[in-house]
């Protein structure tokens, strides 16, 4: 008898876990996101499901839409923006860091909560406030802070899209947001109309078919360059804008650690260099380093900056509207790299050092 007992708690078991194998299986096939690769989201009749940073996490379709979002990535502030959901918001981190103005407004008002900063989350007011979903990012240091608040029945959103290698994979996530706030057509049709620009101006520089000049990124701290490797997010940009990053041959997806002597070597004879730290103008830029003025680059003047709209307190909107809209990114590098194709073309977020 107790043997007879054991086969049916086992096939009972397998039975169970067939099934909820299938079902994940089944839900898995229903991806909406083509692009993202560090987060999905699946849907059923009657639930949405993300699965990020090895969270699950779902939502009954009668809980939607979510009324309110404390927030610490800028990113999502750019994505609720988009879809015209500010008001959504009842809290965000470090302020200060924060580009939109109408946030900006909120706090300095006392509408909008500041819920932390760079090293520290405020417990006590996301637990005051409950919102309906808390938006962040992946953090051992937080772990234990995020418990906390998953302890109150609060969900929580992890919300890496940092991590994404494809400028469209972190656009997607407006879709994400879209879904949870009722806005899930008008994500729809905003991405589609991203995808289509990016393509389109793909295709422009493919068609012109005209020399590709070469590109090198970033600048010295100490004594080390970090230069974006060849897989990385920065490199895919510059290549998708028609640009020849000379590092595109490396396969990190992570910064590189260079000395001086290998980034001259290399990229002395460069045509564009682009992304070089928070410099005003050209002065600024060579009184940090002397042995700058020996790039051709720097002789030429054919340096780029990507904080055109950057606050007074530091705030970079390249990092946030930036990141919702890599279609106007890309045709920011493409006018950069390809002028004579993009005449007239408006810099929305860099500027050329002067």
């Amino acid at each position: 008898m107790k043997n007879l007992w054991i086969l049916l708690f086992i096939l009972i078991f397998s039975f169970s876990c067939k099934n909820q194998n299938n079902y994940e299986s089944s839900v898995q096939e229903n991806n909406l996101l083509e692009y993202a690769e560090k987060i999905n989201m699946y849907e059923t009749s009657d639930s949405i499901f993300i699965h990020s940073n090895q969270s699950k996490l779902s939502f009954a379709k009668s809980e939607l839409p979510l009324n309110s979002a404390m927030i610490v990535p800028t990113s999502a502030i750019a994505f609720m923006s988009e879809l015209d959901l500010l008001d959504k918001i009842t809290g965000v981190n470090q302020g200060d860091f924060i580009y939109n103005q109408e946030i900006r407004n909120r706090l300095q008002d006392g509408t909008i909560e500041e819920i932390g900063t760079f090293n520290e989350i405020f417990i006590e007011k996301i637990m005051v406030n409950k919102p309906d979903v808390f938006i962040t990012i992946s953090s051992p240091m937080q772990a234990k802070h995020h418990q906390l608040i998953e302890n109150q029945g609060i969900k929580i959103l992890f919300m890496d899209e940092y991590e994404e290698l494809n400028p469209l994979g972190k656009a997607e996530y407006v879709k994400i947001v879209g879904k949870l706030f009722g806005k899930a057509e008008e994500a729809e049709n905003l991405f589609d109309e991203i995808v289509s620009n990016y393509h389109k101006i793909q295709s422009e520089i493919k068609e012109f078919n005209q020399e590709k000049p070469t590109i090198f990124a970033n600048q010295i701290y100490g004594d080390v360059w970090y230069m974006p490797g060849g897989n990385s997010f920065q490199a895919k940009l510059f290549e998708d804008a028609g640009g020849n990053y000379l590092w595109s041959n490396n396969n990190s997806e992570i910064t590189l650690n260079l000395s001086f002597e290998s980034v001259y070597k290399k990229a002395s004879q460069a045509d564009i260099w682009v992304n070089v730290g928070d410099f005003p103008n050209k002065a600024a830029l060579l009184a940090s380093f002397p042995n700058y003025n020996w790039f051709k680059s720097f002789q030429n003047g054919r340096i780029y900056n990507w904080n055109k709209r950057k606050s007074a307190t530091g705030a970079n909107d390249y990092f946030e509207t930036g990141t919702a809209r890599p279609d106007w990114v890309l045709k920011d590098l493409a006018a950069i790299f390809h002028p004579e194709l993009f005449p007239g073309h408006e810099l929305k977020f860099y500027k050329k050092l002067e």
